[in-house]
This record gives structure tokens, sequence and C-alpha cells, in this order.
């Protein structure tokens, strides 16, 4: 009889191997279907970024450059919470023909507008004054899908008249390839930290499904080489008898990849889902990973064969297996030094690749170095038990720890894996949040900033500020409108000096707008207004213009020796100078801060855009709003990603348990037929799985949380700014673990109450 069909024949018959084989079946297809999930990630963010190229102004030229088509200013709007992104954009001269990208059908002319479908059914639903008038003109097309980062992205081109923006000046909608990269942001970073956390537990899954009838193969496998077969002819028959259910896994996880995708697609990133086609990966990867997880799993089942190989006649009696060495600790101390290397390396400003790939290398190898370090802590539980007990179950359990702590683990190792990235999350969640501010600048919530009114060198504005004043007034709207100066007070003498940001407007004014600023605070005459807590010495130090003023204005000022200075009784983060210190740079406006209610910021939002459609303009809503969204992402990613390393680990947990137990069914028939209860028994076997969860979540929390306060390094960094703080809820990871292996080990209880003693004499 050939190889094949002894397998054939061997899975026809028994029923616990097709059980074996359904079980593998269903460990590979969760398992490839992660993978090609998690390997997806990255391409639906990178698809993301290269429909957002045509927005970049990387690849801007001069003005007087020939490549010089057209002038982009890019701006960012609100609405009722909703972030708008706008373009206004005008050709340098007619009849200009720039290129254009996909989804955008022309560059719109004077008095044209193209506006994203979301956008344009919003404008028609909303008060013109209150959204629609930001966008002056004739609606003559809309954006397409192609040239959107979501489907619901608010989006808007205006076009103006030639040489009245003032933007980047390019050669048109074409992008930039270096604009598709986003490998510094935080985000990508710990969307790749979960990629690397969870392949552990699913690779663990997998494992415990292939071995879930391994000593039992073993066996048989044993009796047929003392027949004599060959040690190929063995081998043969593993691979075939597993390949079955590998292959079947990786042909049903590619079948489920479309739908799939489909469905993470609805999962919402970034302000808005994603598009049908964003989650999917190259027909050489999926193929690749189809072929490779049923290699794999073959492998590993052969590489077990190595006993019944060489040495059949103890595989067949079934002897204790090798003991496991300490040195397996060793492990994690070197998986901390790489990870301590990445930390370094990361924090110490080398390039994006160096600082992302050595921590993940760290991180994969300290999750890895729990799992090998495990069977050690099995071991020396089962040792304590062994001494210590004083029931049946408690010794029964602790001499199978200590008898086999590769095996007595295994049902813990996806536990222990979930409970470190769980700790390490909910580590790293707290301080994340905490870095997010209330507000994104100095401004109070009822201000709209215009931060560089009167800068323009091609625009119409020759007084910016009447012109906003008049429009405000046409509409109606009572909103004081404050003309200001920006800039920073500079040290002329140290270097090393903090700057200070600054700026030059009336305090009673200027209180209306700045956070941290009131009209009690403020006095008669020349003076400047420092934030609680500044230095007293700025009498040595200049005002400096921001960099955007045009250059014929005069850039430095030092501030007079005489001038008064007064301390503010509540925290701000500007310094305020009054007009009479400097009365020749506050005549000549480079900003306008506008006071709005709620009931009124739209309105006057609408008006700002429409006077200034070229200016940058600050509003605490619209960024309020991003920090949300980011937190918003960053709480349901550590969601998902919790979720599925808990069912993974749980279904790794149940099945390396049950597997156990199916295993042992001769050992458990001979202790029933000497009269072993089998409450005993039961009791025995959740102590076995229980313990060992119970001792190593301690471990894998620590780990988790030390790694966690690691990474919010690297993110502050990122930041600037943040600081670490820890959650009661960083006990949950360890809590649930506890609870998946009880949940486990009674999963055992069933399998258990099938044997008897007849079970034995069967075997």
């Amino acid at each position: 009889m050939s190889v094949f069909r002894i397998a054939l024949a061997v899975l026809r018959n028994d029923s616990r191997s097709r059980i074996g084989t359904a079980l593998v079946t269903v460990g590979v297809a969760l398992g490839v279907s992660l993978v090609l999930w998690l390997a997806s990630a990255p391409n639906a963010l990178q698809h993301r970024a290269e429909r957002t190229a045509w927005r970049s102004t990387d690849n801007a030229v001069s003005q007087q450059d020939t490549r010089a088509l057209m002038a982009m200013a890019t701006n960012s709007d609100q609405y009722d919470g909703k972030l708008i992104h706008r373009f206004d954009v005008a050709l340098t001269k007619a009849g200009n023909t720039p290129t254009l990208a996909p989804g955008i059908s022309k560059v719109p002319g004077p008095g044209e507008v193209l506006l994203s479908p979301v956008l344009a059914d919003l404008v028609k639903a909303t008060p013109p004054q209150l959204l629609g008038d930001r966008f002056p003109g004739q609606v003559v097309g809309e954006i397409g899908d192609q040239a959107l980062e979501y489907p619901d992205e608010l989006v808007a081109i205006i076009g103006h008249q030639p040489g009245t923006i003032d933007g980047r000046f390019l050669a048109g909608f074409g992008g930039n390839d270096a604009v598709a990269q986003d490998n510094g942001d935080m985000l990508y970073l710990l969307t790749r930290v979960g990629m690397v956390v969870l392949i552990v537990p699913c690779l663990v899954l997998v494992a415990s499904a292939a071995r879930l009838t391994a000593t039992r193969r073993e066996r048989r496998l044993a009796a047929l080489r003392l027949a004599g077969a060959t040690p190929v002819q063995v081998i043969a028959m593993t691979a075939v008898e597993t390949v079955i259910g590998a292959v079947l896994g990786s042909v049903l996880a590619v079948a489920v990849a479309q739908p799939l995708s489909h469905l993470t697609a609805m999962i919402p990133w970034g302000g808005g889902t994603w598009l049908p086609g964003d989650f999917t990966s190259g027909p050489l990867f999926v193929g690749f990973v189809a072929v490779l997880a049923p290699v794999l799993v073959v492998g590993a089942a052969v590489l077990g064969l190595r006993r019944v190989v060489d040495r059949p006649l103890m595989a067949a009696a079934e002897q204790s297996r090798r003991k496991i060495s300490p040195a397996r600790l060793l492990g994690l101390v070197a998986a901390g030094g790489v990870f301590l290397l990445g930390l370094s390396i990361a924090t110490g400003g080398r390039s994006d690749l160096d600082r992302f790939t050595v921590v993940l290398v760290g991180l994969g190898a300290v999750a890895v170095a729990l799992v090998l370090a495990g069977p050690v802590v099995t071991a020396l539980v089962g040792r304590y038990f062994v001494g210590r007990w004083r029931k049946p179950s408690t010794l029964l359990a602790g001499r199978r720890l200590l008898g086999d702590p590769v095996a007595s683990f295994r049902a813990a190792a996806g536990v222990v894996v979930a409970v470190f990235a769980g700790s390490m999350a909910l580590t790293m969640l707290p301080g994340l949040e905490r870095e997010m501010p209330t507000f994104s600048g100095p401004w109070k919530d009822n201000a709209i900033v215009a931060q560089t009114v009167g800068q323009s060198t091609v625009g119409p504005h020759t007084d910016a500020i009447a012109e906003l004043r008049a429009e405000l007034a046409r509409r109606n709207l009572n909103a004081p409108v404050i003309p200001l100066v920006g800039g920073s007070l500079t040290s002329t003498s140290d270097e090393n000096r903090p700057s200070y940001e600054a700026v030059i407007a009336p305090c009673k004014d200027i209180a209306m707008v700045l956070s941290g600023l009131s009209t009690s605070d403020c006095t008669d005459g020349p003076a400047v207004y420092l934030p609680r807590g500044s230095s007293d010495a700025l009498h040595s130090m200049e005002f400096r213009l921001n960099p955007s003023t045009p250059t014929d204005t005069p850039s430095a000022r030092p501030l007079p020796a005489d001038v008064p200075l007064h301390k503010l009784s509540d925290w701000t983060d500007m310094i305020v100078i009054d007009p009479a210190v400097f009365p020749d740079l506050a005549a000549k406006p480079t900003g306008a801060a506008t006071v709005t209610t709620p009931s009124t910021k739209d309105a006057v939002y609408t008006a700002v855009v429409r006077v200034l459609p070229d200016v940058a303009v600050s509003d605490n809503y619209r960024d309020i709003g991003h920090m949300d969204t980011l937190m918003a992402d960053l709480r349901r990613a550590t969601a998902i990603g919790l979720g599925l390393m808990a069912l993974l680990s749980g279904a790794s947990a149940a099945v390396a348990a049950a597997g156990s137990v199916i295993d042992r069914r001769r050992t458990f028939g001979a202790l029933i037929a000497a009269g072993t209860p089998v409450r005993v028994l039961a009791r025995a076997l959740r102590r076995e799985v229980v313990l060992p969860v119970l001792v190593a979540t301690i471990g894998s929390s620590l780990a988790g949380m030390l790694v966690g306060l690691g990474l919010l390094d690297i993110t502050h960094s990122i930041s600037g700014h943040g600081e670490s703080l820890l959650s009661p809820w960083i006990l949950a990871p360890g809590v649930a673990g506890f609870a998946v292996a009880l949940a486990a080990a009674a999963a055992c209880g069933p399998v258990l109450r099938t044997f008897s003693a007849r079970d034995y004499s069967a075997e």
C-alpha cells in the first residue's frame, strides 16, 4: 500500500485524526487570513497617500521657472466639526495647461469650483452664508475617489484669476512620490507595532492546531517504524496527513481574503473609511503566504519526528521528554538588549528606517522570548507543587508540569503574548491621551485667527483688515476684528537662550481672543505682558517678525530698556507687546483675530475665508477635532487588536488544552481503570492549565508595561512632549488572560468525560 493511501486510510478510519486535521485547517485559515490582513494595512495607508499625492507642494518651483504653470495655496477649513481641505488655485497666465491627477478632470478657472461628492451634498443642504459662500463660483465638476483620501472626505478646489493667489508655484497636480512615504507618522508606527504583536499569537494558534494529535501520531508511526517502515516512509506519511489540512486552510484563507478586505474597508481611520480595494496585497505576496503556511506547518510536523525516526522504542513507550534548560531565560535578556538598542537609536534622531526597524525587531524578540521562557517557569511551578502537594489533583498537575513543561505551557503561550500586548497598549494609551492638548495654540475657542493678513505679494488686498470688516458688516455679523503683528522675542547675545512667541496688539483687545489674558491684567500706556513663570530679563532681547513677512519691512527691533514688564495672573504661551512700544510695526498688521460666538462661528469663518482665500486660518475646533480623531483611531485600533489577540489566544489555549487531553487518552484511561475519580482528573487538568498562566501573566504584564513605557519615549520624541501615566486598567489584560485560561481549562472537561476504563484496554 502506498504512503498516500495509508495516510488517507488513517484519516478515514480515525475520528481523532479527522478532528485534528479539521482544526489544522481552521488554524491555518485564521493564520493566513490574519497575515494577509496585517500585510495589507501598510498597503492601504500607501494607497491613501498615493491618492493624495497631488496635494503636495514639495515639488514647487520658483515663479520665474518655465514649469510654474499654476499657483496653489493649501488650507484647512472646518464646518460643524468636520475638516474641509481647501485648495485655491490660479494659473500664472491664461492658456496654461497644468498636469492633472486621477480624479481631477480639470484645473478650475476663475469663478469655477470642484467639490468632492460629500462636500457638494453638504453645500446644497446648508445655508450659503454658513458654508457655500466659502467657495465662490459655479461648481463645474466633482472630485473623483482617485483623488480623495477616503470616500467621505470634504475637499474643495477653487479657481481664481491668474496672479491673485499667494501660494506655491507648481507644474500642476502631478504630486510627488515622496509624499506617499509616510514613515514618520506616529500612528503608522503603532500600526506596525500591532502587526508584530499579532503575528506571535497567530503562530501559536497554528502550532497548537498542528500539535493536536501529535502524541497519538508519534505512537502510531513508531509502531510502523518497528514493523519495518523506513524513515522516508514515516516522514512522507506525516507530511501527507498534515498537508491536507494545511492546504485546505490556506485555500480557504485566500478565498475569503476579498470579502474580508471589503469588510475591513468599513472601519474608520483618519476621519473616514477606505476604498474597497485599499486592503489588498499583490498576487505574488498572496501566493507566497499561501504556499509558505503549509510548508511551515508540514516542516514543524516533520521536525517533531526526530524521536520516531531515531528512537522508535522510546516513542512507542511514551518515555518522558528531555529536561528544559534554564538557559532559555537568557533569551529574555538578549531580547531586552535588542529592544533597548532600538530605543536608543529611535530617540537619538537616526533615520526612520533605523529607529523603527530595530525597535520592531526588539519588540518581536521580547514576545518570542516570553514564549521560550514559559516552559522554564512551568517546570518551576511543577517542582513547587510536587514538593508541597496536599491533594492528589495537585500532585497529578505538578507531575505533568514537571514531566513535560513544553507541552504543558503550550496552552498558555498565546495567553501570555496577549497579556504582554494588552499591558503594553494600556500602558501607552493614557500617556498618548495626555499628550493631546485641549486646544492647538494660544488662542481661545471663540477666536478665528488669520495669521498672514496683508503679506501677499501678488494678491489684491491693499487693506485686508478693512476688507474683512466690510465683509462682516455686509453679512450683519457683529464680530470685532483685532489687527496684530506676529513675531518672536529673541536674545541678541545668547544663541542658546530660548525664543518666546510674541504678538503686537492692544492688550484689552487681544484679551478677547488670547488664552490666559484678561482685561484686568492690562494697564494704560506702553507695556510688555509676560507669561507667568517666565524670565524678567527681556530687555536684552529683540522683536523679530515672522519669516513670512515681506522683506522690505525691518525684521528686528530691540526691546526698549525702559518699557515696563507685567507678569500675567494666568498662564499663556505668548508675550503681548503694546502697539505703543513699536508704533511703526503696529501700523502694518501681519494678522487679524476675529471674535465669534457659537452661533456666529461658521458664518464668521465663511466671511474670513471669502475675503482671504489663500491665508492660513487658526481655529481650535478644527484642531481639537483632528486630535479627537487621532485618539478615536488609536482606541479603535487598540480595541480591534486586543480583541483579535483575545480570540486567538483563547482559541489556541482551548485547542492546546483539548489536544493535551486527547494525546493522553491512554494515561487517563489507565487512571480511571485504577479507580481515580473523573472529578479529580478534571481538577488536575484545570490546575495544570491555569497555574502556569497565573505565574506567566505576572511576568508578561510587567514586560508589557516596560515595553510600553519605552515606546512612549519614541512617541514623545516624535511629538516633542508628553509624559508617562499609568492607569489601573493596566491590570485588565492579566485578569482577562486568567479568565481565558479558566475557560480553556473548562473546555477539557467534556473531552475527559468521554474517556472510560475501556479506552485503556482499547489503546
